[in-house]
């Protein structure tokens, strides 16, 4: 049954009711707005009001599991398969901090080894750094059209890109709305945990610690398997080699924080070449970037580990390295 606009009015003042009569809303409560707000239900008005009376009650893991619950049942996922081995490696950064999409070469090394990965993304207001998707042609890639051509890039080359924009543009408005609010929103957090096939394992980089916790536990409550989070370069799940990274964890229910120590002093630290030329020539082994290699192997290695491939930390970098020298004698 099609809803009016004043029929969401309810959540508006759950939310905006004042100081001592407001309250986050429930997660039923959360994906029944969002809902709305994704079938165009709600008013734009309404939209705007929700997104920034979140924000300013601050982020809550109940909210952000409803939320993601009404993204992924917008999606038209039939007839996709639900893979079970498979990474979810979202790229949604738009951070001052990054440069050239180093995580991205980790993933393609782990698809060349059997993993199945899936990246999807959005990167705006990009300042120092190349959008992920605007890297995949370099490496002989391209972004996939549709969810149903996701699953068949999966199957046959264990590696996909599907921009946000290909499987959810009602969502990319809502990003895009930050150009209207002036702030972020409660998306910029669920874009990432969308995880639209389902995969086993989620691999999720943030900028702000505070977010580490939260979405782990909003993790827990949408059940996910596998769930990795680090504080990453531009907050990409990327991992920089010049500081000892912590990487916390959820697998199947339980909570765990593992240490990853730093491969380089920050004096080795160099004025980056931040060029589609310079990041083709590194996957293809036709230059040498000392830095670019250690974040490619150290991001691989969280990787495989959260995966469950590699025992602990020592054991995935020399896996990671293994696939690097194989990559490079093919």
């Amino acid at each position: 049954m099609t809803k009016k606009p004043e029929d969401f009015s309810e959540f508006i003042r759950t939310l905006g009711r004042g100081p001592t009569k407001s309250r986050h809303l429930t997660r039923e409560e959360a994906q029944e707005a969002f809902a709305g707000a994704l079938s165009g239900e709600m008013s734009d008005l309404q939209i705007g009001a929700l997104l920034l009376l979140l924000r300013y009650r601050s982020e809550d893991a109940a909210e952000l599991a409803g939320i993601v619950e009404a993204i992924r049942n917008s999606l038209d996922m039939e007839p996709i398969t639900e893979y079970q081995d498979l990474i979810d490696w979202p790229s949604y950064s738009a951070g001052k901090s990054r440069g050239l999409p180093w995580f991205l070469l980790s993933a393609k090394l782990l698809a060349e080894n059997g993993h199945k990965v899936f990246m999807h993304g959005y990167n705006s207001h990009m300042e120092n750094g190349i959008p992920t998707e605007d890297c995949l042609a370099a490496i002989d890639e391209a972004p996939c059209g549709s969810l149903a051509e996701t699953a068949g890039k999966l199957d046959n080359d264990n590696f996909a890109f599907l921009p946000l924009r290909n499987f959810c543009p009602r969502i990319l408005e809502f990003l895009e709305m930050r150009n209207l609010l002036g702030v972020r929103s409660i998306i910029n957090t669920a874009v990432r945990l969308i995880n639209p096939l389902h995969a086993d394992t989620l691999f999720l980089g943030i900028f702000h610690p505070p977010y580490i916790q939260l979405n782990r536990e909003a993790a827990q409550i949408l059940a996910q398997p596998r769930l990795g989070v680090i504080k990453g370069g531009g907050g990409e799940a990327e991992r920089t080699p010049f500081k000892s990274i912590a990487l916390f964890t959820v697998i199947d229910g339980t909570e765990e924080k593992s240490s990853w120590p730093a491969f380089l002093k920050e004096s080795d630290q160099k004025e980056r070449i931040v060029t589609l030329d310079h990041f083709r020539e590194v996957w293809y082994g036709k230059t040498e970037d000392p830095v670019a290699l250690r974040t490619i192997l150290g991001t691989a290695a969280q990787a495989l580990y959260l995966k469950g491939v590699a025992r602990d930390a020592q054991d995935a970098e020399v896996l990671a390295l293994s696939y690097w020298e194989k990559h490079l004698a093919s």
